[in-house]
């Protein structure tokens, strides 16, 4: 396992040579300018979801209190959104990839997050070796939405574990996050609308009871794409349906207000 920790000496290490694209990759900017992320032009690029997902914590979540872990951080979006634009601190980060983790460690420098944010290199389905039982108030996570044997395969394997459950699998998202969440800890995720009765039976088999949820619609006339959750360990049964999140507004290539102020 590999820890980046602020104090540690590879922090001091960090070259500015590394903050700057290099070949094959971009700089891009999102809220408002608030965060700057280095992604690869063919590994694999974070998309809207996490942004959706790190706005949905903060405000359903109650991500402004207790240590909060990320699972799965991929070059570090969430945890850079959280701690740049929404002022969240003591994050750690886990991902598996060492690509993806030297990727987010750079954009960690490149944000200087480097308080707020702690990396981890390791893997979800072995959390319970890692990190104390009970030692996060609030989990997230944006896992593969495609089941091994559907959709297309990516060319790139980086891309085809961000998206398909060839190295996790929901069971172990659900087990990883009732091991690291304390009692009445918050659990959220992204998922798509069309497995959400999976999600719901995999958190209840581990005690985390799904609390709010909200559908995300492509458009207000389409039907919903994905859903937000929010399970809290040992919670209560009684389950709310928050309003739905609509994406485009009738441009189908601009953003609805309440997206725009998450992105821009």
């Amino acid at each position: 396992m590999r820890v980046l920790t602020p104090g540690s000496s590879e922090a001091l290490r960090g070259s500015p040579l590394e903050l700057q694209a290099g070949p094959g990759e971009t700089l891009d900017a999102i809220c408002g300018g608030a965060v700057r992320v280095l992604q690869r032009r063919l590994g694999y690029r974070f998309t809207l979801d996490p942004l959706l997902l790190a706005h949905f914590a903060a405000g359903e979540g109650g991500a402004a209190r207790g240590r909060l872990m990320d699972l799965g951080t991929g070059c570090g979006i969430i945890p850079l959104v959280l701690a740049c634009r929404l002022g969240r601190t003591d994050i750690t980060a886990l991902e598996l990839q060492p690509g993806l983790f030297s990727l987010a460690r750079r954009n960690v420098f490149l944000n200087r997050c480097e308080r707020e944010v702690t990396l981890v290199q390791g893997d979800l389905r072995r959390a319970h070796e890692q990190f104390p039982a009970g030692s996060y108030a609030q989990v997230l996570c944006n896992p593969p939405y495609r089941a091994r044997a559907t959709g297309r395969s990516s060319l790139s394997m980086e891309k085809a574990l961000a998206r398909h459950e060839l190295a996790c699998e929901l069971k172990d998202v659900s087990r990883a996050a009732a091991h690291l969440l304390e009692p009445r800890g918050r659990l959220c995720m992204v998922y798509p609308a069309s497995r959400f009765s999976e999600l719901v039976l995999a958190l209840k088999a581990r005690g985390l009871e799904p609390r709010t949820v909200r559908w995300i619609h492509p458009r207000a006339d389409r039907p919903a794409k994905l859903v937000l959750l929010h399970a809290v360990k040992g919670g209560r049964t009684d389950l709310v349906v928050l309003p739905p999140l609509v994406v485009h507004a009738d441009d189908a290539h601009a953003f609805t207000a309440e997206v725009r102020s998450m992105v821009v």
